[in-house]
């Protein structure tokens, strides 16, 4: 039982695929996340580094299908013991899907480029790395850079696509 177990684990680990070439990851229409990030605002000099916190919606239009998104960022963010809101547009453009055959497509890797603006003088550009698992959820790491106030935004984050839409049942994978 103990080695049936281990050569399953082995074929389903051998079983993901990483893909570049064009599927159904960015379909036409659109996707709102709701986004929690937190992390640090730092200048990385010997002071000490403040917590910042993010919560933003953020709707996104496909538009250039499986490749392009542009998206709208509207929010909150808890900075320098205080709460701000913040604005701004992004780009994120898909690297590439990670397969898991034969069930399809498990996640997708991006690369999110985004301008902020907050309401007290924060001026934020940067972007971050996101994994969106199964047009669901998103992770990612994300870095920005506060060209007013010379400080670096380092944030850790998840989000819900609050416009999911199940999709229909393709039938059994293993009734080919």
């Amino acid at each position: 039982m103990k080695q049936l177990l281990k050569k399953f684990c082995l074929l389903a680990v051998l079983g993901i695929t990483l893909e570049t070439q064009a599927q159904e990851e960015f379909p036409k229409g659109w996707v709102m996340y709701l986004e929690a990030l937190q992390g640090a605002a730092t200048n990385f000099h010997a002071g000490p580094d403040q917590f910042v916190g993010n919560l933003q919606l953020s709707p996104q239009l496909t538009l250039i299908p499986d490749h392009i998104r542009v998206s709208a960022i509207g929010g909150t963010a808890f900075y320098n013991k205080k709460f701000y809101g913040t604005y701004g547009a992004g780009l994120n453009w898909r690297l590439s899907t990670i397969s898991f055959d034969p069930f399809g497509s498990l996640l997708n890797l991006q690369v999110q480029l985004q301008h902020l603006w907050g309401t007290d003088k924060q001026r934020l550009v940067g972007g971050g790395l996101k994994a969106e698992l199964g047009q669901i959820f998103l992770v990612g790491i994300s870095a920005h850079r506060d060209y007013q106030l010379n400080e670096w935004w380092l944030q850790t984050g998840i989000g819900f696509n609050l416009l999911h839409k199940k999709k229909k049942d393709a039938g059994d994978p293993f009734e080919k």
